[in-house]
This record gives structure tokens, sequence and C-alpha cells, in this order.
């Protein structure tokens, strides 16, 4: 049986909705999984809402997310490089979770940039 990805999204939400719910009455501090379940019901019905009919994928939505995510990569690797030769050199002084906080908002932020003005551009061809 297959399923749709907007049935997957709805399902996803519900069940961590649900599963935070239920931790949160057991006693555990499980907000964040309610949370989870509303981003991911949110983030599929805008997804339905903006695409309506239309194919989810094609061609050139591939090829932009494929250059968007290698190009946020790029980015990433330069700025861990750089963290890694400051922090042997002396200039900083930052412990691991620090460094990889860093790291993790680099590539996310770069991911978006790169996404967005990829698909302004409509194409990814840098010249």
């Amino acid at each position: 049986m297959r399923i749709d990805r907007f049935s997957a999204g709805m399902l996803l939400g519900a069940a961590l909705i649900f599963a935070g719910v239920l931790l949160t009455q057991a006693g555990y501090d499980a907000f964040f999984l309610g949370a989870g379940g509303v981003a991911a019901l949110a983030t599929t019905a805008v997804r339905r809402w903006q695409r309506g009919n239309e194919p989810e994928k094609d061609e050139r939505t591939n090829k932009i997310r494929a250059f968007g995510l290698a190009y946020s990569w790029l980015v990433s690797i330069i700025i861990v490089l750089i963290i890694f030769c400051a922090t042997i050199m002396g200039f900083i002084s930052i412990d691991a979770i620090t460094a990889l906080s860093i790291t993790i908002y680099i590539m996310t932020g770069s991911a978006i940039v790169s996404l967005a003005v990829l698909h302004r551009r409509g194409d990814v061809d840098w010249s």
C-alpha cells in the first residue's frame, strides 16, 4: 500500500501531537513533540495549498534542490574550516557544542538562502 505525501505529512503531524499529549500527561516534558506535530501539519497544509493540483517535483525543481544543497554544503564546509583554523591558531576558543550549533545554523541558513535564490532565478546556471 502506497501513501501520498499529503496523507503521510498529516499522519506524522497527528502522531507527533498525540505522542506529545500522552507524554505530557505522563509527566514528561514533551511539549516539543506537540510543537513539531503542529509544524508538520502546517507545513503539509501550506504545501498543498500552494501547489494545488500541480506536480510536487519536476526536473527543474530536482535540479534546483540538488544545486542549492550542494552550494549549502560548500558554504558549510568553508565555515567549519574557518572555525577550525581560528580555534587552532588561538583566535577564538569555543567548545564542541557551540561549534556544532554554529555549523547547524550555517548549514540550515545557507540551504534556505541558496534554495530561495535558485527558485527565484528559475535556473541553476551562475554565469
